[in-house]
């Protein structure tokens, strides 16, 4: 069988001094993040800590580790070789260094860390850090002015004391609750220590980096220390500063939203649920809004799904946002969903929408099975390869990318399938806008990631966001750096 297919060119991003490249590593080390107006620009960052003494000592040590060039690792089975760190410091590529505010440290003494790990149970032991924290963070919030950012390296004594022994993985998580299958099916995490941390401080108005300890001594069993360094350095860039890059080709007038579902954890009620809007712009900025809960039984599916009012009330806080920091309404709203829209999510969203001039609803699919072989050629197909018809079209976001000469991946790449439920642009058009924002997850320095970023970060801010209940927290903030 033979496939005509299109090639999408790969997305531009735009860096310092406005200058474009297609690779975020490349642009970093080529012209500085984005916003820097010459070569000379330079930018300092003040964080706060909040740690053990011993973790303390291990940061300070870590971060002067990262102010000098790290070497990169080479790309398996390839001629590729990794892009060297270039190190944090304001005379480097990256153009800005990190400050510990020594005014802004909250020590966390042996005597409170032993007293908040003595009790024999586990989920007693992470109840108790919680409160110590808690308590570290509202002194540093009766400081100012407050740091941008509050690193928090957790120590090997609490991560193993807290951490379930039968899990290898560095995680706190208080329990996994498998709630009554008349109500839920699901086997949930619930009270992970890294999304009550988010919560904890973004109602202080503080944004948070935590530290594993593995991290700390460069001894992850999934990243080389290069790889950990840049990850590193753009998250913080972004929490502190600004947007390490910019798509260059999207037009300011869209407003992308990707909408999906989370689980409130309540004690009361474990069937509810609550829709979340992620709005990206071309400006960069990334905002989350949280919809109203609302009671879902399973009898009704597996899958929650939007009435038409609960549709048009979550576009409604969509566009007002938009509008409020664009001035205007957009002239083209493209909404991304990872299950399929129903008619009364139409329904609602169209009713909202009335006034825009374009509209696009997209069901995007993950896991399609689907695979191609180019003949002749020892790679896989192409990253921006798409084919298909109007209606629904297959996308490759991962695949081999020239600029690399290589595919980065392990397995044989898959595409994502689009299908439309309502359409005023082309598959063309909304291929390349979901190719540029697969490059837009400011957590990593990598090329591009599967998803677009509308949909690839839901699942970890919606954990976040399930936090909240149990916290009494009732309104969350709507940047996407609180929840990284």
């Amino acid at each position: 069988m033979t496939l005509e297919a299109r090639i999408i060119p790969e997305p531009e991003l735009f860096f310092g001094e406005r200058k474009t490249t297609i690779d975020p590593k490349v642009g970093l080390m080529n012209f500085g993040p984005s916003g820097l107006s010459s070569s000379s620009d330079s930018t300092s960052i003040s964080v706060g800590v909040i740690s053990t003494m011993e973790s303390l000592e291990l940061l300070r040590d870590w971060l002067e580790r990262l102010k000098w060039r790290i070497e990169g690792r080479d790309i398996a089975d390839s001629n590729v070789r990794g892009i060297d760190f270039p190190g944090i410091s304001k005379d480097s590529q990256l153009r800005f260094e990190i400050e510990i505010d020594e005014s802004n440290i909250e020590i966390i003494t042996q005597e409170e860390l032993n007293r908040a790990i003595s009790p024999p149970n586990r989920k007693e032991r992470i109840l108790r850090a919680v409160e110590l924290y808690k308590r570290k963070f509202s002194d540093i919030a009766g400081n100012h002015p407050l740091p941008r950012i509050v690193l928090l390296p957790l120590s090997d004594k609490l991560m193993n004391s807290c951490k379930d022994s039968k899990y290898k993985i560095d995680k706190i998580v208080y329990e996994r609750r498998t709630f009554d299958s008349s109500k839920n099916l699901f086997d949930t995490p619930v009270f992970d220590f890294h999304n009550v941390m988010k919560v904890i401080a973004f109602t202080h108005n503080m944004v948070t980096q935590i530290i594993r300890p593995r991290t700390l001594k460069f001894s992850s069993d999934t990243q080389d220390p290069a790889t950990i360094a840049w990850n590193f350095a753009v998250a913080t860039y972004y929490k502190g500063t600004g947007f390490p890059w910019k798509l260059a080709d999207i037009d300011s007038k869209t407003c992308y939203v990707g909408i999906s579902f989370y689980q409130e954890i309540s004690e009361e009620c474990m069937s509810m649920r609550t829709s979340m809007a992620q709005i990206f712009l071309r400006t960069g900025e990334s905002q989350v809004i949280r919809g109203k809960p609302f009671s879902w039984d399973l009898s009704q599916g597996l899958t929650p799904t939007l009435t038409s009012e609960q549709a048009s009330e979550i576009m409604e806080d969509v566009l007002s946002l938009f509008k409020r920091q664009q001035g205007q309404l957009p002239n083209r709203v493209v909404v991304h969903k990872s299950s399929p829209f129903t008619t009364e999510e139409i329904n609602g969203l169209n009713e909202t929408n009335s006034e825009i001039e374009l509209v696009d609803y997209l069901h995007i699919i993950d896991n399609v099975g689907v695979r191609i072989y180019p003949s002749g050629y020892d790679y896989p197909a192409i990253r921006g390869t798409f084919f298909g018809d109007k209606s629904k079209w297959f996308l490759f976001t991962t695949g081999f990318i020239p600029s690399l000469g290589t595919y980065p991946g392990g397995t044989v790449p898959m595409p994502i399938a689009v299908q439309q439920y309502r359409m005023s642009t082309t598959p063309y058009l909304i291929s390349k806008d979901i190719l540029a924002l697969s490059k837009l997850d400011w957590n990593s320095a990598d090329f591009c990631k599967r998803l677009p970023t509308t949909l690839s970060v839901s699942e970890k801010v919606g954990n976040i966001l399930s936090e909240m209940r149990d916290r009494d927290v009732k309104d969350p903030p709507s940047g996407y750096r609180y929840y990284m």
